[in-house]
């Protein structure tokens, strides 16, 4: 028991400090791409505390397997280069016994990445797409800023010299690129935006536009008295969820409606599956560590972060592969999905194995 609790605070103590280091890492990365939009969607210091949260809980489980393995190798990593290993066969403790705190460890991640993929992720990803969303409606609803480029519908810039009553303006310039093929350029001497529900309506008037295809061979100009667009909006945050943002009693109904196409029903099953045989990885995954840090017991954290760090992006990528066969219909999901598990917990029980005969036991 005392070993066990000792081994077990040597893996806890590694895998805190690599989890963390793992979030701060993919946060950035993630971060670089979200942090531009949430400022120009002038999001407050409790907007990005909201966003920030609901990003920690979508890296989580990817972070856990990676943090597991790696908090298990380096464990017993140290533990071989101080000859502490050498010390418990001394002592009489079977190697079958080091095993123990590594499946406990392993079982407590698994259950933990479970509930995180199962409940917490699909609420993660409509939190920081809802806010998103809210941001954006919330954006328009403040009115049209004077002098200042906005893109707030796609393939749309404009830009108001004067603007009275949030949305109506004077002096409006306007890039189009809604047209297929060609791209052009309005002028309007006064205007209104007009918003509702389902849809906004751009209202120009007294102007005139000038459309060129997309070599220039093809020119079109016109002058109006009133120019209209009719362009989609939901203010009312009615949206349908993606595949990610649904729970599961929803991912199984639209894997079963007859009416979609086969290949759409095959994503839905695949991400049904994902929920479940991802999780695999921080079972099996912990149990490649012992082995591999008592052989680089003296090759340096350096190349056992790298070696941990390959195993990890093996298993991923066989995971990714497994995703590819089952939206195709290759493979069918459950066998496809828990291949990656099944092979990378063959290469857990050799290199195991192999850990067993050369301590002698």
């Amino acid at each position: 028991m005392l070993t066990t609790r000792y081994l077990l605070r040597e893996i806890l103590t590694n895998f805190l400090a690599v989890v963390f280091l793992t979030l701060f890492l993919l946060y950035i990365t993630r971060m670089a791409n979200f942090g531009p939009d949430l400022f120009a969607l002038q999001a407050t210091a409790r907007d990005f505390a909201l966003f920030s949260l609901d990003l920690t809980v979508f890296l989580l489980p990817f972070a856990l397997p990676l943090a597991a393995l790696l908090g298990v190798l380096l464990a017993f990593m140290r533990l071989a280069h101080d000859q502490e290993l050498l010390a418990f066969s001394a002592l009489g403790v079977s190697p079958w016994r080091l095993y123990r705190p590594v499946a406990w460890f392993a079982l407590g991640i698994f259950i933990l990445t479970l509930i995180l993929n199962i409940f917490l992720l699909p609420r993660a990803k409509r939190g920081m797409r809802d806010l998103l969303y809210f941001l954006s409606a919330r954006r328009i609803e403040r009115g049209l800023p004077e002098r200042t480029p906005v893109d707030w519908f796609p393939g749309l810039v404009f830009y108001a010299e004067r603007v009275r009553k949030k949305f109506r303006f004077r002096e409006v310039y306007i890039l189009d690129e809604t047209r297929p093929g060609k791209r052009g350029f309005l002028y309007a001497r006064k205007g209104e935006l007009l918003l509702r529900d389902r849809e906004a309506e751009l209202i120009l008037k007294q102007g005139e536009g000038h459309y060129f295809s997309r070599d220039f061979r093809e020119a079109e100009n016109f002058y109006f008295g009133e120019y209209r667009y009719r362009l989609p909006l939901n203010l009312a945050g009615e949206r349908e969820l993606k595949r990610g943002e649904m729970g599961l009693s929803a991912l199984l109904a639209r894997a079963r409606d007859r009416r979609l196409p086969p290949h759409k029903r095959r994503k839905y099953l695949t991400e049904f599956y994902q929920r479940f045989f991802y999780p695999l990885s921080a079972l099996v995954l912990p149990f490649l560590g012992l082995p591999l840090g008592a052989r680089l017991k003296s090759s340096g954290r350096g190349l056992a972060l790298a070696a941990g760090l390959g195993l990890y992006l093996c298993y991923y990528l066989l995971f990714s592969l497994g995703t590819g066969f089952s939206e195709s219909g290759y493979l069918p999901s459950p066998v496809a999905l828990g291949l990656p598990s099944i092979l990378m917990g063959a290469v857990a029980v050799l290199a195991g194995w192999d850990f067993l005969r050369r301590e002698g036991r």
